[in-house]
């Protein structure tokens, strides 16, 4: 049995504990906290859309993916009380066509550093980008790095990803148009940050 090959029994046989202790323990599959923020949140994205003249509703945002970080990540059981004062961070749009790229980490090298990872006789060759359990990770256009990306040494793993945007480019896109009554708006993500995660960034 190869090293690959003993790396996935392990792995398997820790998350079947893993998951055994946690059923056991009684743990609830509860999701309550991030409802109430996610409703919370697009409430104020609905509010900020009026504001600037946009009609758009609660159920007009349904799709939207809302991504929260609350300040206090240590605290047992987060709340919205405890986050009173929600900051917009960033607005994002999946764009189908943009490229996410896989490099090689910090040992510089595909795969990993020093094996012939896919057996072809060279090692540390291009075609070894991304071999499992590698420091190889993908960038995209949301990660710093991405425009420097060297495609002599990377190469194009996926298309199709979040891409930065702006908060007038979401609300053209959720403004109602009676004529367009069968528009529907691309995918959008918005991440938000309590006050006490903001001042920490």
């Amino acid at each position: 049995m190869n090293r690959g090959n003993v790396l996935m029994v392990v792995v398997v046989v820790v998350g079947c504990v893993w998951r055994g202790l946690w059923l056991s323990a009684g743990v609830t599959n509860s999701t309550s906290v991030a409802d109430v923020t996610r409703t919370e949140l697009l409430r104020q994205l609905t509010d900020e859309l009026k504001t600037r003249g946009h009609v758009a509703g609660p159920q007009n945002l349904q799709n939207v993916q809302v991504l929260a970080y609350f300040g206090d990540a240590s605290s047992a059981e987060p709340t919205v009380a405890a986050s009173r004062s929600w900051k917009l961070d960033s607005v994002q749009r999946f764009d189908p066509n943009a490229e996410v790229w896989i490099v090689s980490g910090a040992d510089g090298k595909p795969g990993w550093d020093g094996w012939d990872d896919n057996q072809n006789g060279t090692v540390d060759d291009l075609s070894e980008l991304g071999a499992a359990w590698s420091d190889d990770h993908c960038l995209t256009p949301l990660d710093s790095g991405y425009e420097q990306v060297d495609p002599v040494y990377s190469r194009i793993i996926n298309r199709g990803t979040f891409v930065p945007s702006d908060f007038e480019s979401f609300a053209a896109d959720h403004s109602f148009d009676p004529d367009e009554s069968d528009h529907q708006p691309h995918s959008w993500r918005v991440t938000f940050v309590d006050q006490a995660a903001a001042e920490l960034r």
